[in-house]
C-alpha cells in the first residue's frame, strides 16, 4: 500500500509538469501560427503597396513620354532624358521582385519550421501517452 501511495505522489508532480509542458508547447505553436499569419499579411500588403507605387509611377512616366513625343516629335534628347527616369524605376522593380522572392522563401521556411515543431509536439504527446487535442 505504501508503495502505491509513493508512486502516486511521485507521478503527480510528473503529470503536472507534463501537462504544463504540453500547454506551453501548444501556446508556442499557436503563437508561431499567429506570427506567421501576421508576417504574411504585412508582407502581402507591403508588396501590394510597392507594386501599386511602381505601376503608378510607370503609368505616369508613360503618359509623360507620350506627351513629350507629341510636343518634340520624338527627338533623341527627349528619349535620352526619359531613359534617365526609366532606369531607376526598372532597377526599383527588379529590387522589388528580388525582395518578394526572398520574403516568400523566408515565410515558407518559417512555415515549415512551425509545421516541424507541431509534428514534434504531436510525437511527444503520443510518446507520453497524452491524448492530442
Amino acid at each position: 500500500m505504501a508503495d502505491k501511495e509513493s508512486k502516486e505522489v511521485t507521478a503527480s508532480p510528473i503529470n503536472v509538469l507534463s501537462e504544463a509542458n504540453q500547454a506551453l508547447a501548444e501556446n508556442l505553436a499557436a503563437a508561431q501560427e499567429r506570427n506567421l499569419k501576421y508576417a504574411q499579411s504585412v508582407f502581402e500588403s507591403t508588396i501590394g503597396l510597392f507594386k501599386s507605387h511602381v505601376e503608378s509611377t510607370r503609368s505616369l512616366l508613360e503618359e509623360w513620354e507620350q506627351e513629350t513625343q507629341k510636343k518634340q516629335g520624338g527627338s533623341r534628347a527627349a528619349e535620352t532624358y526619359l531613359s534617365l527616369f526609366r532606369a531607376p524605376l526598372d532597377a526599383y522593380q527588379r529590387v522589388l521582385e528580388t525582395m518578394e522572392t526572398a520574403s516568400k522563401q523566408s515565410l515558407e521556411s518559417f512555415q515549415k519550421a512551425t509545421e516541424s515543431f507541431e509534428k514534434a509536439m504531436q510525437q511527444a504527446q503520443r510518446h507520453t501517452g497524452k491524448p492530442e487535442k
